[in-house]
């Protein structure tokens, strides 16, 4: 059988983009789990999380997404959301969670919101 969901992190100067292509459904929250985490591991000044490529996105993907706005929250890790669906930001809005994220068409979009942090002095 396929895995339903492929995912891919890259840096992207002090960013991380963990991308996501497929479906964010239950069979596929070990996955994306990982990914997710081992983003973190890395200690990124941004975490962008990719949706551009979900197709499909359930619970599960909601409660990974408020999984890692927690952590990101606990480890101070700027994270923010890149070119979700209209199908996704509407189980966001109808969850209630649409205002937890912020929301970015592209990386470069989210780049430019959150330049890298100029050392002081």
């Amino acid at each position: 059988m396929l895995p339903c969901l492929k995912s891919e992190t890259v840096r992207v100067g002090h960013a991380l983009v963990c991308s996501f292509t497929g479906d964010m459904i239950l069979d596929s929250e070990p996955l994306a789990a990982q990914a997710l985490n081992a983003a973190f591991d890395q200690h990124p000044a941004l975490l962008a999380v990719d949706l551009v490529g979900v197709e499909l996105f359930t619970s599960t993907g909601l409660n990974l997404l408020l999984t890692a706005r927690r952590r990101a929250m606990a480890e101070g890790v700027t994270l923010v959301l890149v070119g979700p669906s209209r199908r996704t930001l509407r189980v966001l809005e109808l969850t209630e969670t649409a205002a937890l994220f912020a929301v970015y068409a592209t990386v470069e979009d989210a780049l430019r919101h959150y330049p890298p942090h100029k050392p002081s002095g």
